[in-house]
């Protein structure tokens, strides 16, 4: 018996020790590019959308609109999602801020991303009419509008610092109105579209930058009697607009609701 004993208790040893080991190295740790298990939630009950992989995608209608002139509406064709919100308050063309609609993003890849909502003229046949509403993001860390060329525009009254890219123009306001760090943010097209552009009769595509992981907030006001929107995305470089707009692609996972 003591010889039954010897020769197999190195076994054990080897077998325990091994189950250890595997055991100490298991759930810890998260998995490589997962996000962290909680978020410090804002006070304010709205869901907070997570950015994975440099793209998040945004139910238009999560936000609480009961006690503004936003609708919402199911009536009108093409909506994707649950809904859509139209703007029927009054026209508010120089005075952002009216309608208030606040999202809550959570960005885990620092960096510059486009912004794009889809919207639709819920009025008339007139592409230049009822086509907008008002934009800020105003915890970012620049804010501003680009044309392909490389022109740099800021929203009117921002407090957010100028990037370097910009250093060498002259003139770096917007056509058209704004105040207080808003864009006026438009689309030219009937239907539903992927587009939201700044600066009158010389658009220009919005960007922001964000250097920190964290909560972001972007603000939506309304402007244009009957500009109804549906979702919008912000995605970095790494997605062009036509995959960061595929319909396939769900809405980005909330947190916080």
């Amino acid at each position: 018996m003591k010889r039954f004993i010897l020769l197999f208790s190195p076994f054990l040893i080897i077998l325990f020790i091994s189950s250890c080991s595997k055991d100490d190295d298991g759930d810890d740790q998260l998995p490589s590019g997962s996000n962290p298990p909680t978020l410090d939630c804002p006070d304010d009950g709205n869901p907070v959308f997570i950015e994975d992989s440099g793209f998040v995608k945004v139910d238009f209608t999560s936000a609480d609109f009961t006690v503004t002139d936003w609708s919402f509406q199911t009536n009108i064709p093409g909506y994707s999602g649950n809904g859509l919100l139209v703007w029927n308050g009054p026209n508010s063309m120089g005075n952002p801020g009216n309608g208030l609609l606040t999202f809550k993003v959570q960005i885990n890849t620092p960096g510059t991303y486009r912004f794009l909502w889809r919207s639709k003229i819920t009025i008339g046949n007139n592409n230049t009419e009822h086509n907008d509403s008002w934009l800020r993001i105003p915890d970012a860390a620049h804010f501003f509008g680009m044309k392909n060329n490389g022109h740099i525009v800021y929203p009117k009254g921002t407090e957010l610092p100028p990037i370097s890219e910009s250093s060498e123009q002259t003139d770096t306001e917007p056509n058209g109105s704004g105040r207080d760090g808003w864009f006026k943010a438009y689309m030219n097209n009937v239907d539903w579209k992927w587009q939201t552009s700044t600066s009158d009769h010389d658009a220009h595509n919005i960007f922001a930058v964000f250097t920190q992981p964290g909560i972001y907030t972007i603000e939506v006001s309304g402007r244009s009697q009957g500009h109804g929107i549906d979702t919008f995305v912000l995605f970095n470089e790494d997605y062009s607009q036509n995959e960061a707009t595929a319909d396939e692609i769900g809405f980005s996972e909330t947190e916080c609701e």
